[in-house]
């Protein structure tokens, strides 16, 4: 197989970057040892991301957002402190609220649930290969990569 980008890991980063460079009408294949069924269920694992300002405009572009939209929390306040538990809290904090800001909330809260099958359905260009990369070759005009199997 000859693809212009191969991407190892299909965790959400390498999820976003293969969607990205396939809209940008490159050939991706992205490998990943977890199968796809895998991926895709869509019980609650308890997982969830804070994704920030920067983040939710990269699905904006690749447009994701739409589908993430009503499943995610808008970030308004971010209250930092610190402190160990012999001491209590440290009587000082940090405080940021969105409307210090022009570009609405600071982020968005999403559950795994529903920012990873957006991502997966997004993957229609990309060839998705149910392996690990165990070695590759830089040459000077190509990559040559080895496939667990």
């Amino acid at each position: 197989m000859n693809h212009d980008v191969i991407i190892a890991g299909g965790g959400l980063v390498g999820s976003s970057l293969a969607v990205a460079l396939s809209q940008a009408g490159l050939s991706v294949a992205l490998v990943d040892p977890v199968p796809q069924r895998t991926r895709s269920g869509d019980g609650f694992g308890g997982r969830s991301y804070a994704l920030s300002v920067a983040s939710r405009n990269l699905l904006r572009a690749l447009g994701l957002w739409v589908e993430l939209a009503e499943s995610a929390q808008p970030i308004l306040d971010i209250r930092i402190s610190d402190g160990r538990v012999t001491d209590g809290p440290s009587p000082l904090t940090l405080a940021f609220d969105h409307a210090e800001i022009e570009e609405g909330p600071m982020g968005h809260m999403v559950e795994d649930r529903h920012l990873r099958p957006v991502l997966l359905n997004a993957l229609d260009r990309v060839t998705v290969i149910e392996g690990s990369v165990t070695d590759h070759l830089a040459g000077p005009a190509a990559v040559e990569v080895t496939l667990n199997d």
